[in-house]
């Protein structure tokens, strides 16, 4: 008698294909092979077993994608927290030694680069760019024996995986390298919730998500402030505890305030403080001068104050507000003025290498005959003659630019994606003659011919708010630094400060003043007539801005 191959079995003289369905299928599937003959039964069975094996792999098993998705971000996060502590202080984590001038912070460096990293990953999310992670995707896929149908969500995922993972890392730049724990703990680990009388209600972190949910979506609260703000309600839930939200009063605030007083400015920063409760790092850092600044403090009751007057807006909170009230006293102390681009320092600035001639696109700061019109060339510019805030400028595109009557200008707006300081900030400016004598309309053409181009593409958005303007901020650090003009105060918004200066030194009013600049006036009244000025007289207004020590060849 012959051997029995795998997967056969012999019922009544006729060979079946039998076999037990692969986990988490439970069962078995058995095939009549209809033939009696040992040798036929054994190929019929080989042809089953391919079809089998064919068809559990194309067979899609979420279950398997999202397990390897899950351990994909966990390597990676853990890889990535070894590179944090194996770095040496005072180093950069992500960018290479040969790319940090000696001036440079490491961590603006490292955060820059994040920050660029982090955009093109949510770019290739968006658009859905699964060549980015193709080799990656094929690797898992003979690595787990995956089907084919499971390569594109498979694909997505590792790109919403690589955005999460430099998230992450973003964030570990600027709170170090703790353990990821949930935001709100179902109690507090301080163990000091005091006597407190009882009360009812649900419990701050059941009431926290709604809340900062809401104010993400309707309440203007962007990215930046969502993050700062969650920082003060962990702060809060470690020094009062998760209670009942009618248990926080005025004493549980005054706790809170005592506290962060205490604490000493670098202690989300510093090594030292990393990972340890905040009554600890308050009484390790007694004696310190260097305290959290006032504005600090105001920001964080501020953000109490919102979530408390929300409950009692919502009848949730009885009594008023135990947020409001408290002084912040600060120290007498001359207060640094914001210093104004002029005299030697603005020709010294616009006579170094950007403007006269650089190395190469990467060495800007060093002296060659090179002379790029781009983001870095122009932004200046604009900031020197328009007094404009960065990103206003920094997220232009080319339906932007409009002309009317001849005169070009700048349709300042928050449409799509764009972001305005507040409603005043939207307005026409007129181009300054001066940038048009530099080629700036020649150069919008040349770099933004579609209406939906930005007119300065190297930029990116960066940072917590998704700003186009970040990275540029920190290059201008870093050049001002490398041509020796760097000094606390003085920064691309004190070209702002510049032109107000000039323009009520020329007998501009100051609604004129207020709607070149988008200085938000006073009173609904003067809003709406400034809307109506006649494009002529806002140019007119701007070309009295003038700066003779400033000599640029076109």
């Amino acid at each position: 008698m012959l051997p029995l191959c795998s997967h056969l079995t012999l019922k009544r003289g006729i060979f079946y294909y039998r076999r037990k369905l692969p986990l988490p299928h439970i069962g078995e599937v058995a095939v009549s092979l209809r033939t009696s003959h040992y040798r036929e039964a054994q190929h019929l069975a080989r042809v089953a077993d391919l079809a089998f094996r064919s068809f559990f792999r194309s067979v899609p098993s979420m279950a398997d994608v999202q397990a390897i998705l899950r351990q994909h971000l966990v390597d990676a996060l853990e890889e990535d927290r070894a590179r944090h502590l194996s770095t040496p202080h005072g180093r950069p984590v992500y960018v290479q030694g040969g790319q940090l001038d000696d001036h440079d912070c490491p961590v603006d460096a490292d955060l820059e680069l994040i920050g660029t990293l982090l955009s093109d990953a949510r770019e290739a999310l968006a658009t859905r760019n699964v060549k980015r992670v193709a080799r990656l995707v094929q690797t898992y896929m003979t690595l787990h024996d995956l089907g084919e149908s499971q390569r594109h969500a498979l694909a997505m995922g590792l790109l919403k995986a690589d955005v999460q993972a430099l998230e992450i890392s973003e964030r570990r730049l600027v709170d170090g390298v703790v353990d990821e724990i949930q935001l709100l703990p179902a109690s507090s680990s301080s163990g000091e919730r005091g006597t407190v009388a009882p009360a009812s209600g649900p419990l701050l972190s059941e009431v926290l998500p709604r809340f900062m949910d809401l104010m993400s979506t309707e309440g203007g609260w962007r990215a930046q402030t969502l993050m700062q703000n969650k920082k003060t309600y962990k702060i809060f839930l470690e020094v009062c505890g998760d209670l009942p939200i009618g248990a926080y009063k005025r004493p549980e605030l005054a706790k809170t305030l005592d506290l962060l007083r205490a604490l000493p400015d670098d202690y989300g920063k510093a090594k030292r403080w990393r990972g340890l409760p905040l009554r600890e790092i308050a009484e390790g850092s007694k004696g310190s001068e260097s305290r959290l600044a006032v504005k600090t403090l105001k920001r964080h009751f501020a953000a109490l104050g919102s979530l408390f007057k929300h409950l009692i807006e919502r009848g949730e909170y009885e009594g008023a507000n135990p947020a409001h009230g408290f002084s912040f006293p600060e120290k007498m102390r001359p207060k640094m003025k914001r210093q104004q681009w002029d005299g030697e320092r603005l020709t010294k600035l616009f006579k170094s290498p950007v403007w006269t001639g650089c190395k190469s696109k990467s060495s800007r700061g060093k002296p060659g005959v090179l002379v790029m019109k781009d983001e870095k060339y122009w932004l200046p510019l604009l900031g020197l003659y328009h007094g404009n805030r960065l990103e206003e400028f920094a997220q232009l595109v080319r339906s932007d630019l409009r002309r009317e009557d001849s005169i070009w200008y700048f349709d300042i707006n928050d449409d799509g994606d764009k972001q305005v300081k507040n409603e005043q900030s939207k307005r026409r400016v007129p181009v300054h003659p001066q940038l048009l004598a530099l080629g700036l309309i020649e150069y919008i053409e040349d770099i933004a011919p579609s209406l939906s181009d930005p007119l300065f593409p190297q930029l990116k958005p960066g940072g917590a708010d998704g700003k186009r303007g970040h990275a540029f901020t920190k290059w201008w650090t870093r050049y001002r630094k490398e041509v020796g003009l760097y000094e606390p105060g003085l920064d691309y918004h004190s070209f702002r400060h510049g032109v107000t200066t000039k323009l009520f030194a020329s007998g501009v009013s100051e609604v004129f003043v207020d709607e070149l600049t988008g200085h938000e006036g006073k009173g609904t009244s003067r809003a709406v007539y400034t809307k109506e000025m006649p494009l002529r007289k806002l140019y007119e207004a701007i070309c009295q801005v003038e700066w003779p020590e400033v000599s640029i060849t076109p």
